[in-house]
């Protein structure tokens, strides 16, 4: 088993991310990707998991999820459109939150 330690310098030093991009975050954050059958089978970028091509036209499986919140009295469904500068689905209405 390896053991890591975190420096008082690293474990002081807040995050800051207007210092990276969306491109940035795309490329850093990953996710499960998965088999038909719900079994992990490796791991993606973000970016990666979410390109449509003549080989991965559906894009890569992967764990996800949705919030959805209602309004009980009224029936109606909290919805949000993307931001036009977003790289994935830009100024889509969608759930209320996903990730």
């Amino acid at each position: 088993m390896t053991t890591s330690s975190i420096s008082s310098t690293d474990a002081t030093t807040k995050w800051d991310g207007n210092a990276m991009s969306q491109l940035d975050f795309m490329e850093k954050d990953t996710v499960l990707v998965l088999d038909n059958k719900d079994n992990v089978i490796g791991s993606e970028s973000k970016r990666a998991s979410h390109e449509f091509n003549a080989k991965q036209p559906r894009a890569v499986l992967h764990r996800a999820f949705s919030v959805f919140i209602f309004d009980e009295s009224t029936g109606e469904l909290l919805l949000q459109q993307r931001a036009s500068s977003k790289i994935t689905f830009p100024s889509v209405w969608t759930n209320t939150c996903c990730s």
